[in-house]
């Protein structure tokens, strides 16, 4: 992610490509080109880091992207999962939370399943999704505790 990946009120992110061994590149699939909604907690956050940065989001100290690996060192001292582990929670989530299949979709990347998935036009209808992701929230606290006033996570553990 960069920040221009973002919009101006960090409220709404533009997935438009993946990186694979620190190359970008094009999605897998067209559903994967897809947007976002973030939570107004979430934006707040995102809108004064996202100021500060001019590359990657996510960087090493040269740049670069993360590479997988890496970001999964850090992850396994805590629990031993991979990449999917961040998806699996978010669909639980999105589910636990009742979202309509169509937004589900288009937020997850998945292609549609029926004839109304094609339908739908909750896809332009920026001020709905924002409401459902006002409403569902992160599924995880962002807390204030550190010297630096950086935010970390505090998770409710999803079956």
């Amino acid at each position: 992610m960069r920040p221009t990946d973002f919009e101006p009120d960090c409220r709404v992110l533009h997935i438009r490509r993946s990186i694979w061994r620190g190359q970008e590149q094009e999605p897998k699939t067209a559903n994967a080109v897809r947007v976002v909604d973030i939570p107004e907690v979430l934006a707040r956050e995102l809108r004064g880091y996202v100021s500060v940065v001019t590359g990657y989001l996510f960087a090493s100290t040269q740049g670069r992207p993360l590479q997988q690996r890496n970001v999964l060192r850090i992850l396994h001292k805590v629990k031993r999962v991979g990449f999917h582990a961040f998806r699996r929670f978010r669909l639980t989530w999105l589910r636990k939370n009742g979202v309509p299949k169509d937004l589900e979709r288009i937020w997850m990347g998945h292609a549609s399943e029926e004839v109304g998935d094609l339908y739908s036009k909750l896809k332009k209808d920026v001020a709905f999704r924002q409401q459902w992701a006002e409403r569902i929230g992160l599924g995880f606290e962002l807390v204030h505790n550190s010297p630096q006033n950086v935010a970390s996570i505090k998770t409710e553990k999803v079956a």
